[in-house]
């Protein structure tokens, strides 16, 4: 019966908290309005925590999945964090597995890009190469057929194919005859063995297919393999057991043939970090800077519901006074006024998942990059595909609701209790004020003197409440500026060419026909092609492209031997050594096309071709390294092959990766002087085909020729493709995706905070003149003046600001330094931005207050004197 009699008032007290919001409609719109942007703020970001940080990956036990890299320690500071580099040959893979104790399964994978053709329409697809055991590694399973078996790893076997899902649905209409048929990519013939089930991704969202890792085909290769721990086994023993093998395994084995010998230098030791890990690394610290964030957005949101439940609580004090009068309790009432700040915070959070539904197809418009392998996918958030409202963002989004319905009721609930209970909640000393009576408050009139108030002595919470909300904003509108001031600054960033009206394309050529002059006379018939189409004015092609991931590096020296040892491997995450710069090879035009400057020297010119003396140009990062002495300019190197190199131009520095990333060492190379590569025709014959990148240079919009370019390319060649279709612009722009994501969304978090806070502000000082109208009234009956009507309400204002602002800027100061790897060209406590802030604040929160203090001049003395 007392559970019954408890759910009864429950009942009750919902019927009575929504009878009395219907009869404040106003009240309870904005209430609800204002909970739900802090709501629907955090659902949004939480359902990107969810499917980022939280959700696991799709394979099976995913958190026992490790990527394999050698640790290095950096040169310039051998105490500073290791670098990693792809510390293991495909060579070490077989006595690897035979021999490991603490690994269950390793595997390599190799991302490819081939041409499909012998369907309806010649395509370039994504694939990846796998070793047999990669599959079963990950706990997947094709939906058709089977998986890869060892004895195709052997070169010469039959060659199978797997095919993803989307590629079966596309090219055989998902029947199961399929299976058998012959898929043709890059010219050669694949056995479909099997389909993979909906939803399976590997490496990426690309990949479409997937072929054996035949490891003889590569033997020298270097890279990061996938392995799974045994149970039991912690990361660290894993790393320890590979660092000792894997010296023995390559002492016992026999030095490679070739001009290096045995091949890179080992690391020092391993490790092994975990593929979530490493998938969510480079945008967790944003992540968590976001969440606390729009925590402060819904704190700010919360705070206001308050002062506005404070405020109405003081229009209500006769309601409580009679409800104690006559004798109902204290916690019965204190439910009462939770129950309503419950309701509206529900309410406030079923408007806020509609307001989460709009923002997060927002975010993924804001955060959506260019899908291309090339570019990599560092450029947008990952797996934003998955980023949607799930029962956990659901189950989230409720218990928000109410927490935060608790979190803003409480100080209200406080506070009318206070003000009409009979007794003091605890003992006081005499010299204070007497707690209010229900005989005063029903005693006291809305007219009344005492009814006037000041928020730094007899409203102290309202004031507090108010100070701590300036803060919270004007932190948020520090990280914002900070955040949209880095971004400001990338875009000023000088990439070292010109990107307007110049559009770029890939055209993959099939394999095994363009090699030498084939390729020299496709390319150049192109070149001829393209440049009668109206409006172009230069063009150029290169082996890769600025923004373009890829990397080719050359050992520079001074004398034609090469060294008996191959240096080591680049890190993943440094820089290039000036003797081993990254190699750009581009045909002649190229470089005048994307605009880079000439700085000393000439640029490539139509004598620089096959059978003439080897010219290269290099960067200006280069020729200040000391490496080439002080006059590069005619100096000799030996690079490609062994004819020397000269040295005849340096050009200015192009930033062919971030544009936060201070330029590598390079040198340019004309493709008409590249040697042959000095590789054997049977590994050449499964490298990847030639697929250089065109720049074409026009008057007008560059994208406009992209259907010319296209029938151009279908008709030198029909098994070609034309792919990777964008403006450099929209490379540029691609390249910082990520920080400007990052500056909108604090920048628009920061801009509902003050928002809210500058409406706050407004209603707590228009309630305040509202409580003062007869002490006004008197004042001005007195000879008062409209000034210092005016300076009365703005004094307390401005005191207000004043300490919200000082208290933000000493929380900004904590802060700001999780901000520090997200920022370019500034510090986080930049002073500028810090007083900019200040400034700008506080004239928002002047002309907040400004309205209400403009009606409080505007009080009729005899009006505000009769209206008792």
């Amino acid at each position: 019966m007392s559970t019954l009699s408890w759910l009864d008032d429950l009942q009750s007290d919902v019927r009575y908290a929504a009878r009395t919001l219907r009869r404040s409609p106003g009240f309870a719109l904005v209430a609800i309005v204002t909970l739900a942007l802090g709501i629907g703020a955090n659902t949004a970001i939480f359902s990107v925590v969810n499917a980022v940080l939280l959700r696991s990956l799709p394979y099976k036990d995913a958190d026992g999945l490790y990527r394999i890299f050698g640790s290095v320690p950096p040169t310039d500071n051998p105490n500073g964090p290791a670098r990693r580099v792809p510390g293991v040959q495909v060579a070490d893979l077989a006595p690897l597995r035979a021999q490991t104790k603490t690994l269950s399964h390793v595997a390599f994978y190799l991302p490819l890009q081939v041409t499909l053709t012998g369907r309806d329409d010649v395509a370039r697809i994504e694939g990846a190469r796998m070793t047999a055991d990669a599959l079963s590694m990950l706990g997947a399973q094709p939906i058709l057929g089977r998986s890869f078996e060892p004895r195709e790893e052997v070169s010469g076997a039959d060659t199978v194919a797997i095919l993803s899902y989307a590629l079966w649905q596309r090219s055989f209409g998902g029947t199961p005859d399929a299976l058998g048929q012959n898929l043709t990519l890059d010219g050669r013939t694949y056995s479909i063995i099997g389909v993979m089930p909906q939803g399976f991704q590997f490496p990426d969202t690309q990949t479409r297919f997937w072929i054996p890792f035949v490891a003889t085909d590569f033997p020298r290769m270097g890279g990061s393999p996938i392995a799974r721990l045994k149970p039991g086994v912690m990361p660290e023993a894993a790393a320890a057991e590979i660092t000792s093998l894997l010296p023995q395994i390559r002492a016992s084995r026999p030095p490679a043939p070739g001009p290096f010998g045995a091949g890179p230098p080992p690391p020092p030791k391993y490790e092994l970090v975990g593929m979530q890990e490493l998938l969510v690394a480079p945008v967790k610290p944003a992540l968590l800077v976001l969440s606390g964030a729009v925590g402060l957005v819904l704190l700010i949101a919360c705070v206001n519901v308050a002062n506005l439940l404070l405020a109405r609580t003081t229009s209500r004090q006769r309601e409580i006074a009679i409800r104690l009068a006559i004798g109902a309790g204290r916690a019965r009432l204190l439910r009462q006024t939770l129950t309503e700040s419950v309701l509206l915070a529900v309410g406030g959070g079923a408007a806020g998942m509609a307001l989460a539904y709009g923002g997060i197809h927002l975010l993924q418009a804001l955060a959506a990059g260019t899908p291309r392998r090339d570019i990599g996918p560092g450029f947008t958030l990952p797996r934003i595909d998955e980023i949607g409202l799930d029962w956990r963002v659901l189950a989230f989004t409720l218990a928000m609701s109410i927490v935060t319905g608790l979190l803003f009721g409480l100080a209200p609930a406080f506070a009318s209790l206070r003000r009409g209970s009979p007794e003091p909640w605890r003992r006081r000393p005499a010299i204070r004020r007497a707690q209010p009576t229900p005989m005063d408050a029903l005693r006291e009139g809305a007219g009344s003197a005492s009814s006037g108030f000041s928020l730094l002595r007899r409203n102290r919470t309202q004031g507090l409440l108010v100070v701590s909300e300036i803060a919270m904003a004007v932190m948020l509108f520090i990280g914002g500026a900070l955040l949209i001031r880095s971004v400001i600054n990338l875009a000023n960033v000088d990439p070292g060419y010109e990107a307007a009206h110049v559009m770029t394309a890939q055209v993959s050529l099939p394999r095994g026909r363009y090699n030498g002059p084939a390729f020299t006379a496709f390319t150049e018939a192109m070149t001829a092609r393209l440049k009668r189409l109206n409006g172009v004015q230069a063009v150029g092609y290169a082996r890769q492209l600025p923004t373009v991931r890829l990397r080719q590096l050359t050992l520079l020296r001074f004398t034609p031997e090469m060294p008996a040892r191959m240096p080591a491997p680049p890190p993943f995450d440094g820089r290039q050594l000036p003797e081993s710069p990254d190699t750009r090879v581009v045909s002649h035009e190229f470089l005048n096309v994307m605009g880079v400057r000439l700085i000393a020297g000439r640029m490539f010119n139509e004598q620089d071709v096959a059978g003439r003396p080897q010219v290269m140009l290099v960067n200006q990062t280069l020729a200040k390294s000391g490496f080439l002495g002080e006059h590069p300019i005619g100096r000799q190197v030996y690079a490609m092959g062994r004819a020397p190199w000269e040295i005849v131009g340096v050009v200015s520095d192009v930033r062919q990766f971030d544009l936060d990333q201070d330029p590598d060492p390079q040198i340019f190379i004309d493709y008409r002087q590249e040697p042959p590569p000095p590789i054997p025709a049977a590994q050449l014959a499964v490298g990847p085909p030639p697929a250089p990148y065109f720049a074409v240079r026009t008057g007008d919009d560059p994208l406009a020729i992209a259907a010319s370019m296209r029938s151009i390319v279908r008709e030198l060649e029909p098994q070609a493709t034309l792919d990777n279709i964008a403006s450099m612009e929209q490379l540029l722009s691609n390249s910082f995706a990520r920080p400007r994501l990052y500056a909108v969304l604090l920048g628009i978090f920061a801009g509902v905070a003050v928002a809210l806070t500058a409406i706050g502000i407004y209603g707590v000082m228009a309630y305040s003149v509202a409580q003062r109208i007869r002490e006004i009234g008197i004042r001005m009956a007195l000879g008062a003046q409209r000034g210092d009507v005016m300076g009365l309400v703005l004094r307390q204002s401005l005191v207000l600001t004043a300490l919200g602002i000082a208290a933000g800027i000493a929380g900004a100061f904590g802060v700001t330094r999780y901000l520090q790897q997200m920022l370019f060209g500034l510090t986080p406590l930049d002073p500028a931005t810090f007083v900019a802030v200040a400034a700008a604040f506080g004239v928002i929160a002047t002309l907040a207050a400004f309205v209400p203090a403009r009606r409080a001049t505007r009080v009729d003395p005899l009006v505000a004197l009769r209206c008792e």
